[in-house]
């Protein structure tokens, strides 16, 4: 990776910021990229680096706000012959540029790492630290008689819930595990952080009281319908490490599962993208190929519809006859 672009990954990676990296792994001349071009693009679709002109832009940009958004690589073929059977695996695209020429492009997203707030010095909080760590979360840790020495695994311990003083993090998931000593109060500083999931390790008749009070305090029932208690999956668990690993793998399930659901279907928790609230890019209906609307020109109306183009001869075969490009129910 040449320095500059190791350098940025490694300033935006130390500001929790999700970004992609692609990088072209194959070309067939005249196309202007080369084997080991790079480019980064985060997911307000800021592009810094070379992949190829205007022909591959655009896509790479689709492609890398959709890898930011589900977390997976892809592997990106940008060719003129559409005839052609790609690998299983890779995402085909027409190479609309009258040089021609093919790209094979490699992106892969970096997310920053989600954190999980762990609140209580118990047993079950010792063994979920070291599990959540182990599989990827930055941890922070509260209770009053934590320290970082009997916690080393923790990334952040914490006397008290301060929340100016908890790491930001787009990815937030918390436990309440103190057996007892002070789940109300932790209950209700998560509640303030808002995360993703919060898991009490208690009986539920212990929480039926635990609501009782807080409901007094405004905790309204809709947060509280939230919490999840007992925390972790309905598996059978007999040591407390046995509970910490259900509850990590419930956190796991949760998180991937959020991960998975297609772009448009719902941003991942954390996570927003340009796209989400303005899309950046429009599929050219001629060659289907994607075109940044911030450098299209003046796009094509047809049955109250808007229509871009990657370039001037699509634009006018469109004109020609439009009906052709279009889909069934768009000619309505």
């Amino acid at each position: 990776m040449n320095n500059w672009i190791l350098k940025k990954a490694q300033q935006l990676s130390a500001e929790g910021v999700p970004f992609a990296v692609a990088t072209v792994v194959r070309r067939e001349r005249p196309t202007s990229g080369e084997p080991g071009d790079k480019a980064i693009i985060t997911a307000d679709g800021t592009f810094v680096g070379w992949v190829g002109g205007s022909c591959a832009q655009p896509t790479v940009l689709k492609e890398a706000q959709s890898a930011i958004a589900d977390g997976e690589p892809r592997l990106v073929l940008i060719t003129p012959n559409l005839n052609e059977q790609p690998r299983e695996g890779t995402i085909l695209y027409s190479m609309s540029c009258y040089s021609g020429g093919t790209l094979e492009i490699y992106i892969e997203p970096y997310l920053p790492e989600p954190q999980l707030i762990v609140c209580g010095a118990s047993p079950v909080a010792e063994a979920l630290v070291k599990i959540a760590k182990t599989v990827g979360f930055q941890v922070v840790l509260i209770d009053p008689s934590a320290t970082l020495e009997t916690f080393s695994s923790a990334d952040v311990v914490l006397a008290h819930v301060e929340i100016e003083k908890i790491p930001v993090s787009r990815e937030r998931y918390g436990v309440v595990a103190t057996m007892g000593h002070w789940d109300e109060e932790a209950i209700k500083n998560l509640l303030m952080l808002k995360p993703d999931y919060i898991g009490l390790v208690a009986s539920r008749k212990r929480f039926r009281e635990m609501a009782r009070n807080i409901r007094e305090e405004g905790v309204s029932q809709e947060q509280l319908d939230s919490i999840k208690c007992p925390a972790g999956l309905d598996m059978p668990v007999r040591t407390l490490q046995e509970t910490a690993l259900s509850i990590t793998s419930e956190i796991v399930s949760i998180r991937r599962s959020r991960l998975a659901q297609p772009v448009g279907a719902g941003t991942p928790a954390g996570i927003v993208t340009a796209a989400a609230e303005k899309p950046t890019t429009a599929e050219d209906p001629v060659c289907h190929m994607a075109v940044d609307l911030s450098k299209a020109s003046a796009p094509i109306q047809f049955k109250s519809a808007h229509y871009y183009f990657c370039s001037e001869h699509c634009k006018r075969n469109f004109q020609k006859d439009p009906r052709k490009y279009i889909s069934v129910e768009a000619q309505a």
